[in-house]
């Protein structure tokens, strides 16, 4: 098994490290390669400690899965309201809303490329497919909520017409870029061969993602930034 490097604190409990240590084994190696037995090493427990605890497997990854992504809500949710709030305001303010954008794009592409804190949760969304059914959607709706739908709504309120179908497409594409931006070997091809971005420096990749990212919205929804 690869060194997978997760730290636990003091004051975890042995339910903690079972699933700190779940999210990070089925984020690396997905759900049917992950086995309990990897499980209870990695958290330094017992193996019957699982049992005990959740009953059993399935059970601990959708509680590891649950606990993710409500730290993922919790970690987007401030921006995602305050946004939300200004989109109320009728007429909206168009200047203001591309600032929401300009900020929105860079606190997700920021979010996605600080390793660190990202990867566990860019991990669990790609193998959510393979995730019993008691666990699969719950990351993706999460990140659809405090994330895609949100991006959706600001890309509509700056058309010159209301295009629900285009804004949510739009937004899809982007998220997925994001998201997915580290498993996309293509993407580094072309900004390295066409533009010639040094994809040794994160900042300058995360500044041409986000300039192509505004200026793609600029282009579909037909109106300029003010």
């Amino acid at each position: 098994m690869d060194i997978i490097d997760i730290s636990f604190k003091e004051n975890d409990t042995t339910p903690d490290r079972l699933l700190k240590a779940t999210q990070a084994l089925i984020a690396v190696y997905g759900y049917d390669a992950t086995t309990t037995r990897m499980i209870a090493n990695l958290a330094q427990v017992n193996l019957s400690a699982i049992n005990f605890h959740f009953g059993n497997k399935e059970n601990l990854v959708k509680e590891a899965v649950q606990r993710a992504a409500d730290r993922l809500e919790k970690r987007y949710s401030a921006l995602a309201c305050e946004i939300r709030r200004f989109l109320k305001q009728q007429p909206v303010d168009k200047e203001q809303a591309w600032m929401y954008l300009d900020r929105f794009l860079t606190d997700r592409i920021r979010s996605a490329f600080d390793y660190k804190s990202s990867w566990i949760n860019i991990g669990l969304a790609d193998h959510e497919s393979g995730l019993p059914e008691s666990s699969k959607g719950i990351m993706a709706k999460t990140a659809v909520r405090t994330s895609e739908q949100v991006l959706a709504e600001l890309i509509m309120a700056l058309g010159t017409k209301q295009d629900p179908f285009q804004a949510a497409l739009i937004a899809r594409a982007i998220m997925a870029a994001i998201m997915s931006y580290s498993e996309k070997p293509l993407m580094n091809q072309y900004m390295q061969e066409f533009m010639g971005v040094d994809l040794s420096d994160p900042e300058k990749v995360e500044d041409v993602l986000h300039r192509y990212f505004m200026e793609s919205i600029e282009a579909a929804v037909g109106t300029a930034q003010v």
